[in-house]
């Protein structure tokens, strides 16, 4: 969505665009950016490698999103 604001300026639809962008280099192609005023800090959180990896704890993980009624339902629509 902030990729169709930047466009929205390469368009000339706009002048300029304020919000929490993340300069991507597919919107430097786009338009100019100022320097950052305020900087994310982005951390990507995973699990440690080698935990949990039965068939029954990653069948659970597949199945976690939809209660079992639910997943009765999908099974009965695909049937």
């Amino acid at each position: 969505h902030y990729t169709a604001a930047v466009q929205d300026i390469e368009n000339g639809l706009v002048d300029m665009s304020i919000g929490p962008f993340w300069i991507t280099g597919e919107r430097l192609k786009l338009a100019a950016f100022t320097v950052p005023l305020i900087y994310d800090r982005t951390v990507l959180v995973i699990p440690k490698p080698g935990s949990k990896n039965s068939l029954s704890y990653q069948t659970s993980k597949v199945l976690a999103p939809f209660t079992a009624g639910l997943w009765g339902v999908v099974i009965l629509v695909i049937v």
